[in-house]
């Protein structure tokens, strides 16, 4: 089979497609044909050699495809059944992989077959930073910054559908996206004084945060009450900003087939969607990389694996 390797860290170009041996795979894991893989900000982090990486890796972190073979009695997937999930945070640019059976879901039917490749990593994390960090519940107030990027356009969605007020943080060309997603108020994030247009909205801060993108750190730091608790799955650059009036909580979303099955009932009534800004064949994901380093993606970008499904969609 073939899948895209990155060897050595550095830029786009280092990415490249390398011949490799079919996954086998092992007890409790499900052989999946790969569609179509999500690309977010953590794949171009790998990719520069971030987080102590082991090269030479196949990048990608969520997936769409369909399941190869007798999954066996502990499975309750089926071959040719259409999946979603992630297998960590690699290995997704491939045309197979192999992922346990309990961090994958079957596709809502309310979810497009190929956009869901953009769902698990950002889905998952958002739902878990809001439900399991923050415990955000119905009349809460929570910021989330960056809301209309991959991260953040499901915490805006997902902390609305759990009743709370979203106040979210945006250029102004995403003001009215975000609006539509359910967001109450949206202030203007590239205005240096956008902290204190929270307090002000709040009566003095908020007490829950939900970060969604390293340059919005500080200033969300600066937005919050003293005795906030801000979730943040972004690493800081440092130590983070006021911890001494200030309880930050630093995560990592979890692969979790019940989690995406918790999701599924919102993507089939219309109110959880995702946007997807752009998709690429997979022979540009150099290309699609480099537009994930602009940091004004809007929603998440896909790399389309198959090579029907490129050409039925006019990628």
């Amino acid at each position: 089979m073939q899948a895209i390797m990155v060897s050595e860290p550095g830029g786009p170009e280092v990415l490249h497609f390398e011949t490799t041996e079919m996954p086998e795979p092992r007890p409790g894991e499900v052989l999946v044909r790969v569609i179509s893989a999500g690309v977010g900000p953590w794949d171009t982090y790998l990719r520069r050699g971030s987080f102590g990486v082991q090269m030479p890796f196949t990048p990608g972190g969520d997936f769409a495809g369909t399941v190869v073979g007798d999954t066996g009695a502990e499975s309750a997937f089926e071959d040719g059944e259409p999946v979603y999930g992630t297998p960590g945070l690699s290995g997704c640019y491939a045309q197979y992989l192999t992922c346990p059976a309990e961090q994958l879901a079957p596709i809502p039917a309310g979810l497009d077959g190929t956009d869901a490749a953009a769902v698990p990593i950002d889905g998952l994390t958002a739902l878990q930073g809001l439900t399991d960090v923050l415990g955000i519940g119905a009349g809460d107030d929570v910021l989330i910054t960056a809301g209309a990027g991959g991260l953040g356009h499901f915490a805006v969605q997902i902390a609305r559908l759990l009743g709370a007020n979203v106040i979210a943080t945006a250029s102004p060309r995403n003001h009215d996206f975000l609006h539509e997603l359910g967001a109450a108020e949206v202030v203007d994030h590239t205005r240096d004084d956008w902290p204190d247009q929270v307090r002000a909205l709040t009566g003095g801060g908020v007490d829950r945060v939900q970060i969604c993108a390293v340059p919005t750190v500080s200033g969300a730091a600066r937005a919050a009450r003293d005795g906030a608790l801000i979730a943040t799955p972004v690493p800081a650059d440092g130590d983070y900003p006021d911890a001494e009036r200030l309880t930050w909580r630093h995560y990592f979303g979890q692969p979790s087939g019940s989690n995406l099955i918790r999701m599924a009932p919102w993507f089939d009534d219309g109110s959880l969607a995702v946007h997807v800004a752009r998709r690429f064949f997979w022979t540009d994901a150099a290309a699609a990389h480099r537009e994930v380093e602009k940091g004004h993606t809007r929603g998440k970008l896909l790399l389309i694996v198959d090579e029907d499904v490129a050409a039925s969609s006019g990628v």
